[in-house]
């Protein structure tokens, strides 16, 4: 009887223990290479955005950007990124939009490698993270900068991209600086054609930093 018993409760531990979910694990980081899709989003805001409207070659950062946030008042990445919500959609598409949304968050932490988004553009100049002037710069610092790379007109930091299950749409965080006080921070959905081509759907502008003095 007392074997009968153990046995019985050794069953029902098993069940219990099999009925439990196992803990959702997010994905490992990964480091990478960007892909031919990755680097051709990359190149169509470069040169779209920043090369048209400064009218000079931008640097961009070599390897995307770093999701932590080292402040005690950190949002979460969600709404410090702009993926809080499907803005950039429409009614019909607000599906794609979540899923290409939850994608880049679930990719954040990866570290992809930009260095080849040069190939081909030479007004796109791929730098590492010691070459570009600290936050605290000065007018002068930013002078060398330029001086050093082709009068750049700024640095750009990408975001790794999070791509909707049908990979025709995708949604990217951006940061620009540009000088002392002077940038800001996007985030931008694309939409790919039907000959393949990259287009910038819809920004949403998420914090702007300007010089004393400058209009608004």
């Amino acid at each position: 009887m007392r074997l009968r018993r153990l046995v019985s409760l050794s069953l029902l531990a098993v069940a219990f223990l099999s009925c439990r979910r196992a803990p959702e694990l997010a994905p490992a980081p990964q480091r990478r290479v960007a892909n031919e899709d990755e680097l051709a989003i990359y190149r169509v805001l470069t040169e779209s955005t920043y090369v048209r409207s400064t009218g000079r070659p931008v640097a961009v950062l070599s390897t995307s950007l770093d999701s932590a946030c080292g402040t005690a008042t950190c949002a979460p990445l969600a709404r410090r990124w702009g993926l809080e919500s499907p803005w950039w959609a429409a009614a019909a598409d607000s599906a794609r939009a979540r899923a290409a949304n939850a994608a880049l968050l679930r990719r954040a932490a990866d570290t992809i490698d930009l260095r080849r988004i040069s190939e081909g553009h030479d007004e796109i100049i791929p730098i590492a993270g010691k070459e570009i002037p600290a936050p605290s710069s000065d007018e002068r610092s930013w002078g060398e900068f330029q001086y050093y790379h082709k009068g750049a007109g700024g640095v750009l930091r990408f975001s790794p991209i999070g791509f909707s299950p049908s990979r025709r749409e995708a949604v990217v965080f951006l940061e620009w600086d540009c000088g002392p006080a002077c940038g800001h921070d996007l985030v931008t959905a694309l939409r790919v054609d039907s000959a393949s081509t990259w287009h910038v759907a819809d920004m949403l502008l998420l914090s702007s930093r300007q010089p004393r003095g400058a209009s608004h």
